[in-house]
């Protein structure tokens, strides 16, 4: 699957790790709604060191569609609740 980091690269990531960075979202979503910036942002910076780590980044000269959007490690809480209405980022 293709991951698009905002502000970073698209990384190519074996789907075998979508159950891992599904909870992780679960995790971010949580931590909203629960008003817990800096939980939040432990969550997220997991899940962007699994998709730096476990992927490999595409050329970027090579544009794709992505399969998950994944915000920069920089959002705010006030942001992250805006994107995240609801669900989280994976779907499902």
């Amino acid at each position: 699957m293709i991951v698009r980091i905002l502000g970073d690269d698209q990384y190519v990531l074996d789907s075998k790790y979508l159950d891992e960075l599904n909870e992780l979202d679960n995790c971010m979503v949580q931590h909203i709604d629960d008003n817990q910036a800096v939980e939040f942002n432990r969550c997220l910076h997991e899940l962007i060191r699994i998709i730096k780590e476990k992927g490999t980044p595409l050329d970027p000269t090579e544009i794709r569609p992505s399969d998950l959007i994944v915000p920069s490690s920089d959002i705010t809480l006030k942001e992250a609740r805006e994107l995240f209405s609801g669900e989280g980022i994976i779907p499902g």
